[in-house]
């Protein structure tokens, strides 16, 4: 038999929020009721009254709960049945929560689609980050298989149709980067971040321009515009570039900067690289031509 509660302005909020993400991560929760265990309380009261249902560590609404929302003139975005989309629908929520609270706004892919009609339906990308720039956002999991990666890439090629130029990729093991490569595909910006460490990193470049704090940091007002247009800046006739962010189109353009200089036999500038300390083995690998400067902290 179902629990008779009155609602709250944090129950109502809730109910809402499930309405247009169709999944809460339980933990999630939390940062509507606060960060004290009431919540989880809550949520029990809320699931004996079928306001709410609980699946895998994540809420749903449940009976009452979509009754609600349709008298209250609210379109319920249900969980879908399929375990590929459902899953999607957990990295939307999540990386909404993600960013919430941040100078970044979090749009999910299934709003864009609805306001971009050229936008084909089966796109991969999850949704756009927009703040100080805009940045459509996706995620490649643990075990990607090839056929997703290309898909992914060749996506990412069409985004300027809808004025998109800037991307994240988030993987979620080393084998995932691994996988996805170093391969420029003509956007401004292509970063591969670790998720969901990753998400701390874009926070902060939300908040200022992680580029140029990196490099004040190393050289301090000794910045001047390089003589590469590639370059971020140039310091004592060394070209910088700046990745810390894992820029797939910086780390692109260098790899041909130095392939057609060996084909054409011409003389390379010196190509300095910055990056976070846990990046330099992996650039010192990928780069042994550049010499490599690190920051402990951004």
């Amino acid at each position: 038999m179902a629990k008779n509660i009155e609602l709250t302005e944090r129950d109502i909020k809730l109910l809402e929020e499930l309405a247009e993400l169709s999944m809460i991560k339980v933990s999630n929760v939390s940062q509507i009721y606060g960060n004290d265990r009431y919540y989880e309380i809550r949520l029990l009261d809320l699931k004996k009254a079928h306001y709410v249902r609980r699946l895998k560590g994540y809420v749903m609404l449940g009976v009452n709960g979509i009754r609600y929302a349709k008298e209250h003139g609210l379109e319920v975005k249900h969980a879908p049945s399929a375990y590929g989309q459902k899953e999607r629908i957990k990295k939307i929520s999540d990386l909404y929560y993600d960013f919430k609270e941040s100078e970044w706004v979090f749009i999910d892919s299934r709003k864009i689609k609805e306001q971009k009609k050229s936008l084909d339906r089966g796109s991969n990308f999850l949704g756009l980050l927009v703040g100080r720039t805009e940045y459509a956002i996706y995620n490649i999991g643990k075990r990607p298989d090839e056929k997703k990666i290309t898909l992914i890439k060749k996506e990412q090629e069409k985004l300027h149709r809808i004025g998109i130029y800037r991307t994240i990729v988030f993987y979620e093991d080393p084998q995932a980067r691994e996988m996805y490569g170093t391969e420029g595909i003509g956007l401004k910006e292509q970063l591969l971040l670790p998720y969901p460490y990753g998400i701390e990193l874009v926070k902060k470049h939300g908040e200022h321009d992680l580029i140029e704090e990196a490099a004040i940091k190393v050289y301090g007002g000794s910045l001047k515009e390089p003589d590469w247009k590639e370059a971020d800046y140039e310091v004592d006739n060394k070209q910088i570039m700046v990745l810390v962010m894992n820029d797939v189109e910086k780390i692109a353009k260098i790899k041909n900067y130095f392939e057609l200089a060996q084909y054409r036999y011409t003389r390379t500038e010196e190509i300095e690289i910055v990056c976070l300390e846990e990046q330099e083995e992996m650039f010192r690998e990928m780069f042994p031509e550049c010499s490599i400067r690190t920051v402990e902290e951004i």
